[in-house]
């Protein structure tokens, strides 16, 4: 391209060139010097199309229009000079833009000729060159579009090397911000994370002062000073200072005293306030979208802040926000963490993209009056265990020794179907005994009464009156010495099949049984419910055995307290309602109780209640 553009100017061969020839050539060496030497895009631009009109012959105007912002071009150079009117090269520029290529335009006469052509970079159109070249022939067309294309990847330099100055600015940016947040990292605590933070933006910036606030409540709160460990709250000059954030968070955007072109539409009353002589930029700290906080950077000879300042300011903190913000959480109490959900919420119901939040709320509103409002049945609920309504106990009628136990706990028995029995040959052999000693005194009275001896036969009578009973009472431990079931019913307890020979003593017990048609339940209620439970009251009850049926039961009785698993329990009977069930006794469950009807909301918080009037009777003097 370079080359093209200097065959241009070259010296050819030819006569020798006259006058004017010699203020041509001036006038182009001072266009290309002025091109090659442009400091500023305005300059290279006026140049470049100077250059472009140079190159095509008979050109009236010409216009360069370059992208600015998202989707909008302007003027960036007109030719011959920024007077000239260009308005009647606009549709030929809007048809090249939007067709993106190479346009010819012509009015009926003839006598317009416009040539537009798109400046392009990487598929993306950046702007357009627009020449009126008047009539000519089609070769002459095609040379001119050619020395368009050729001329515009100067143009297209300049993007790059635009491009490339941004994207390194941006990462000098990026690498001070994440150097500014390895610094805060290292501090585990918030007021030492933001006294780190703000001595090295100080020293790093070359700033006099550097400050951090966060958002309280909508207000900006000074946290932290550099080169300050204490600073007084209520001071003129701290309220200066929170007022300049304020103005910064309210705006929710940059704020820069004395203010450069990119800022001019900030207000900066309060800081214009604070600054007095001193150059002060406020850049607003963010998180998730919300401002948490502002960094004040404060110089005091006046050097004002530039747009590139500015934007590390700005790259600093992005990435400093969601940190601080967590700093923040974990540094608030349990009530300051419910008070920012609240206005969280309360945002949210003030939002009208959210109408399902709304309903949510206003469901859940509805739900919680409810609870208060509408009342559900209160029961006590109490462990459960099967007894029989009666129990008989079998137990040994004399000492002796074990000779038979067919049966044990578990076992279903009839009435009078053995249980145990007990060895009887000691109880014969005594009443052998007694039997032979009974016709001895028998003999004696009869030969006493022989004689006429009446006292000899007094005295035998009366031994052998007692041999009859000693007899009797054999004969009765002889009839018991076979245990036998009083009616049908279950071996609740005992075992003797291991303890066959063994002694055992009088009134021992040996076996428990219940009837199998009639039980009872057993509650162990605690003595913080026991106040609510009455003899009358009915219930339901489930046990592991028969989790699937609910068994109704009635309080019969309120018995006294006992110590159980390290608590005091109330043993209530109830009486089950039906009596047709395959129960066994010492089956448990959990049984409940209805009190009555009572809010939902003192069902589910009286204990604890209790429990705290409980813990303050104790602990308050």
């Amino acid at each position: 391209m370079s080359s093209s553009f200097c065959s241009s100017t070259a010296p050819g061969a030819g006569p020798s060139p006259g006058p004017g020839d010699h203020a041509r050539r001036a006038h182009d060496d001072a266009l290309w010097g002025a091109f090659a030497s442009a400091q500023t895009s305005g300059e290279f631009c006026r140049s470049w199309l100077a250059l472009q009109c140079l190159q095509v012959a008979d050109v009236r105007a010409a216009l360069l229009l370059l992208e600015q912002g998202s989707s909008t071009f302007v003027p960036a150079a007109v030719w011959p000079s920024e007077q000239t009117d260009v308005t009647y090269l606009a549709p030929a520029a809007q048809q090249c833009l939007s067709e993106r290529r190479g346009v010819l335009l012509a009015d009926q006469a003839g006598a317009l000729l416009v040539v537009a052509y798109p400046v392009e970079l990487e598929g993306q159109v950046h702007g357009a060159v627009v020449l009126d070249v008047g009539e000519r022939p089609e070769a002459a067309l095609q040379q001119v579009l050619r020395q368009l294309h050729w001329g515009i990847g100067w143009v297209e330099t300049l993007f790059l090397r635009r491009q490339n100055g941004d994207d390194a600015q941006a990462l000098q940016r990026a690498r001070v911000a994440l150097d500014v947040l390895a610094v805060a990292a290292e501090e585990a605590r918030l007021e030492s994370m933001a006294m780190a933070v703000v001595n090295d933006l100080a020293s790093r910036f070359d700033c006099d002062r550097v400050s951090l606030g966060v958002d309280r409540g909508g207000r900006a709160r000074l946290l932290a000073m550099s080169h300050s460990a204490f600073f007084e709250k209520k001071s003129q000059f701290v309220s200066s200072l929170e007022n300049a954030m304020d103005e910064a968070l309210d705006q929710r955007r940059s704020v820069v005293f004395p203010p450069t072109a990119e800022s001019s539409g900030a207000i900066a009353i309060a800081h214009r306030d604070f600054a007095a002589t001193r150059a002060v930029c406020s850049v607003l700290v963010v998180s998730r979208g919300i401002g948490v906080g502002v960094l004040t950077f404060e110089r005091h000879q006046g050097t004002p802040f530039s747009s590139d300042e500015t934007r590390t300011f700005e790259a600093v903190s992005a990435l400093l926000g969601p940190l601080l913000d967590s700093r923040l959480d974990l540094h608030r109490w349990f009530a300051g963490r419910l008070a920012d959900q609240l206005r969280g919420w309360g945002r949210h119901l003030k939002d009208p993209r959210r109408p399902g939040f709304r309903v949510a709320m206003a469901v859940a509103l509805l739900v919680l009056l409810s609870l208060f409002v509408l009342d559900g049945d209160y029961r006590v609920s109490a462990r459960a265990v099967v007894e029989g309504a009666v129990q008989r106990a079998a137990v040994a009628p004399f000492d002796g020794f074990l000779r038979e136990a067919p049966v044990r706990a578990g076992f279903v028995v009839k009435q009078g179907q053995l249980l145990a029995t007990l060895d009887d040959r000691d109880l014969r052999v005594e009443r052998q005994r007694w039997l032979s000693e009974r016709e001895q005194h028998k003999a004696r009275y009869r030969e006493a009464l022989a004689k006429h001896e009446r006292a000899n036969a007094n005295v035998a009578l009366a031994q052998m009156w007692e041999a009859d009973s000693q007899l009797a009472l054999v004969d009765e431990k002889l009839a018991r010495a076979n245990i036998v079931a009083p009616f049908d019913g279950v071996v609740v307890s005992g075992d003797l099949s291991q303890l066959l020979g063994s002694p055992v003593e009088q009134g021992k017990l040996l076996f428990e049984l219940a009837p199998l048609d009639a039980y009872r339940v057993i509650l162990k209620v605690e003595d913080r419910d026991i106040r609510d439970v009455r003899v009358g009251q009915s219930g339901r009850l489930v046990l592991a055995g028969l989790a699937g049926e609910a068994l109704v039961f009635e309080v019969r009785n309120v018995s006294m307290a006992e110590a159980e698993d390290g608590r005091n329990t109330f043993r209530v009977e109830a009486q089950l309602e039906r009596s047709d069930l395959k129960l066994r006794p010492g089956m448990e469950g959990v049984g409940k109780i209805s009190v009555g009807e009572q809010s939902y909301v003192w069902i589910w918080t009286h204990r604890l209640s209790d429990w705290l009037r409980m813990q303050a009777w104790i602990w308050l003097p």
